[in-house]
């Protein structure tokens, strides 16, 4: 009778200590970290991005980077990282942007305006993607044609993907 009652303790106290434990854990995967007064924030990670890079841009907009962080290197995310602009949103937990950051990259329409220079189009197209100016503009000016319009494609395209999705489109 007394061994059981001293087994049947040692299991409650089992049972809060372990309790406890999940609730810490719980509250530091599913509370809101964001830190932002938006509805949404952007983050663009270039195609070599690593995972130090994704910490740089997410800490001006999160609260609790350490949690994000030890959840990341439990899900293996740091070796996954990949390049994009990703959509975070207010109120989201640690878990939740993983989830965007590992699936959800968002496209982005990319507008071609008309009667440009290579050097003015260069410069445009280099605010809404990747490419650099420089690496636009070394394609453009050997009088390559790009009809204007607006075209979706991933942020984090190079100027050879973006001539390719352009002259391909206008086919």
């Amino acid at each position: 009778m007394y061994i059981r009652s001293i087994i049947v303790g040692i299991l409650i106290i089992g049972i809060l200590i372990g309790g406890y434990f999940m609730y810490n854990i719980t509250q530091t995967i599913f509370k809101p970290i964001t830190a932002f007064n938006n509805e949404v924030a952007y983050i663009n990670l270039p195609s070599d991005a690593k995972f130090n890079d994704v910490v740089a841009e997410l800490e001006p907009l999160v609260n609790d980077i350490e949690s994000f962080t030890t959840l990341a290197k439990k899900v293996g995310y740091i070796d996954r990282v990949k390049g994009g602009k990703y959509v975070i949103q207010k109120g989201m937990n640690s878990n939740d942007i993983i989830k965007v950051l590992i699936a959800n990259s968002t496209w982005v329409d990319v507008i071609v305006p008309a009667n440009k220079t290579a050097e003015e189009l260069a410069q445009n197209i280099s605010n809404q993607i990747e490419a650099t100016e420089d690496e636009l503009y070394e394609i453009l000016k050997d009088s390559v044609t790009v009809t204007p319009g607006t075209y979706a494609m991933p942020w984090n395209t190079s100027a050879q993907e973006f001539i390719a999705k352009v002259q391909s489109s206008s086919k």
